[in-house]
């Protein structure tokens, strides 16, 4: 197994994770602060904040290419901030987020999974050396960007999501 090919199954094993972990809540506990934590964010920030960020390193960092968001128009449908995708967001108004259209931001979802998924199928592995820039955190070889922002923080995010499950009162979904 190569490099890249660990990447991809993990991300798509971290997708399949994410999704489910959020398929059985309601709508208040999308956007509740768990445990009334005051710093805490919601499992709706959480899960926006990383598809955008996704689809932002595999998109437009990695591709030179639209976003998803972009592309489909995703910040008008589900109403949501149109540049922004949470990084050093203000706690207030990361928990003042809403997801409204659950369908909505489930498609825009798919199709962030889809186009790592599609980008990771045929890759040109002499571009994974090259430097890319990533906000705030500088530059790095492009896999890094895939390995560090999207796999690693991935499942950090996802470790937040069960946690703030547990502290919902609800079970874990993933069951590790």
């Amino acid at each position: 197994m190569t490099l890249v090919e660990f990447i991809q199954a993990e991300l798509t094993r971290l997708h399949g994770l994410l999704e489910r972990g959020v398929a059985d809540l309601s709508p208040a506990q999308w956007h509740m602060v768990p445990a009334g934590a005051g710093t805490a964010n919601t499992i709706a920030f959480e899960l926006w904040h990383y598809a955008r960020t996704e689809d932002n390193i595999v998109q437009f960092i990695l591709q030179g290419r639209p976003t998803v968001w972009m592309d489909g128009g995703w910040a008008a449908r589900l109403g949501l901030p149109e540049r922004v995708q949470g990084t050093g967001m203000a706690t207030a108004e990361a928990q003042a987020l809403r997801i409204a259209d659950f369908d909505g931001f489930a498609q825009y979802r798919r199709e962030v999974w889809a186009s790592t998924d599609a980008y990771l199928a045929n890759p040109d592995e002499a571009t994974f050396s090259q430097p890319k820039l990533v906000k705030p955190l500088g530059e790095m070889p492009a896999i890094r960007a895939l390995g560090q922002v999207c796999m690693t923080h991935g499942f950090t995010h996802l470790g937040e999501l069960e946690l703030s499950r547990t502290l919902l009162g609800l079970g874990p979904a993933i069951g590790i």
